[in-house]
């Protein structure tokens, strides 16, 4: 799948929280949210800066972080509406599908799209209570522990979910529906033992490895055993 038609897929399925997406499907999205933000920033940046090298009082006023801060709200303000709608509709409701989906392609639910922020809101709340005892008691150590309480649970529950976004989907259908790639290959088995568990070509060739493995096993250890008799 290339970019054009990620973008292109993930907007057609905005509205679409069930299913399964692949990674292409959502990386290439994520991709091209990146650009958009970055293109959108980039453009006022350069207004700005044209701006300020013909307009002396503008370019005074935009040294000032105050200054520069209600000029940027009181530009965006008549155009609040649209630019929350226009907000919503080419990044917070198409991520928030594809992310879904894309954690249905992993056969998980879609709620574990609120993992991260759960953890980081109970680590903060743990934290601040240590954090509130440690003061009391004047201690850097529990200062310290409180801190560790509150980045360290939510730092790695970012981590965790974004190993699950990179993971491949499951091979063939689950739970959520139809596999969105086509002959996508089953994972080999972890050993010949498991052969059964597999299908088609996989299990065959896992059969004959199976074979092999107790052939060579009889060959090494069985039959000197049995000469030596």
């Amino acid at each position: 799948m290339g970019p054009i038609k990620a973008v292109a897929l993930c907007y057609a399925r905005m509205f679409n929280f069930f299913g399964r997406a692949r990674r292409a499907e959502y990386w290439w999205f994520f991709l091209w949210q990146i650009l958009l933000g970055a293109g959108a920033g980039t453009f006022v940046a350069w207004t700005a800066a044209t701006r300020a090298q013909s307009d002396p009082a503008f370019a005074a006023m935009m040294r000032s972080p105050d200054a520069a801060e209600a000029y940027f709200a009181g530009l965006i303000a008549p155009y609040a509406v649209p630019v929350a709608v226009g907000y919503l509709i080419f990044f917070v409701i198409p991520n928030l599908s594809v992310t879904i989906r894309r954690l249905h392609d992993t056969g998980r639910s879609g709620w574990n799209i609120f993992m991260p922020t759960v953890v980081a809101i109970a680590s903060g709340v743990i934290g601040v209570v240590l954090m509130g005892g440690s003061a009391a008691a004047s201690s850097a150590a529990g200062m310290m522990l409180a801190m560790l309480a509150i980045s360290a649970p939510a730092v790695i529950a970012s981590i965790v979910f974004l190993v699950w976004l990179c993971l491949p989907g499951t091979h063939g259908d689950n739970r959520f529906g139809g596999d969105p790639v086509t002959n996508r290959k089953a994972a080999e088995p972890a050993h010949p033992a498991f052969a059964p568990q597999a299908g088609g070509e996989a299990r065959d060739r896992a059969e004959v490895a199976r074979k092999a493995a107790a052939h060579d096993y009889y060959k090494r250890r069985v039959l000197p055993s049995i000469q030596k008799a």
